[in-house]
């Protein structure tokens, strides 16, 4: 059987999202697997390298959520949980995100890379999710963290003019439908 001009069409552009969300996911993944590998493998645990001022390579293990944070027994099937549910929920709203924004394509496979990268740690990691790149905020305060968590927060920051359009196009349609509404329950009168 084959399929109309207006069939193809319409299947193409998904078909396109998925590709580049899986992708650009898979990209994002494979690096950041690689880059635990080699920090590990290159500084071993507590071994540090001064890059910047306010950047250095530390091998830091986590086995908690995120900062760190443990529940005890449930971390990890915890993290496990909602890594699952996020995954499937980002991947469910894709290509209609995407369809608002095309941006959000790309935004959405950063995010499902770096959680698709932490949960693989997680899950084979014999000492937990490798973090390596320290950040000093302050003198007192100093966050480590690795591909997948810079990853996802790319992934969050580039959604950010998507969510906006998003929004305007909400108010846009809410605005549409506004005076058919008062002019129906004017005729119901």
């Amino acid at each position: 059987m084959t399929q109309t001009a207006s069939t193809q069409s319409s299947t193409s552009p998904s078909r396109a999202v998925f590709v580049e969300y899986f992708g650009l996911a898979a990209v994002v993944t494979a690096a950041d697997l690689f880059s635990k590998y080699v920090a590990v493998e290159t500084l071993g645990v507590g071994g540090m390298v001064p890059l910047f001022s306010r950047l250095s390579l530390l091998v830091t293990f986590n086995k908690g959520v995120v900062g760190g944070a443990t529940i005890g027994a449930y971390t990890l099937p915890l993290n496990v949980l909602v890594t699952t549910v996020a995954v499937m929920l980002i991947s469910f709203i894709v290509q209609q995100l995407a369809a608002v924004d095309p941006r959000a394509t790309r935004a959405l496979a950063f995010v499902l890379g770096g959680a698709l990268g932490n949960m693989a740690s997680m899950l084979f990691g014999p000492d937990g999710v490798a973090d390596f790149l320290a950040v000093r905020l302050s003198n007192d305060t100093t966050i480590v963290m690795n591909v997948a968590d810079a990853a996802l927060w790319i992934g969050a920051l580039l959604l950010l003019p998507v969510v906006a359009r998003l929004a305007r196009a909400v108010r846009a349609e809410r605005r549409a439908a506004l005076p058919t509404a008062a002019l129906t329950r004017l005729t119901e009168r």
